[in-house]
């Protein structure tokens, strides 16, 4: 099942990366994000996993939004290390 949940995670995290990259990510305090996507302003809380989105709310699943938020998130930290 471990593969499963991988490869259905794949798109996105393809969505993901391509949404950090077009600037759409903005992140704030207490875990929490906005992130801008087909018109939309998404309210995250990437550390809890939770997301206004439907592929969130209604699937149940770990959405681009949040995967983008938390990608991020872990790409500063590691800057701000170095």
């Amino acid at each position: 099942s471990n593969i499963m949940t991988v490869n259905t995670a794949i798109p996105r995290l393809e969505k993901a990366f391509k949404i950090i990259e077009s600037g759409d990510v903005i992140l704030l305090q207490f875990g929490r994000s906005v992130v801008h996507s087909k018109g939309n302003a998404y309210h995250v809380n990437y550390t809890q996993e939770i997301c206004e989105c439907e592929d969130n709310e209604l699937g149940g699943n770990k959405c681009k939004h949040i995967w983008a938020s938390q990608l991020l998130q872990r790409h500063l930290e590691q800057v701000v290390k170095n």
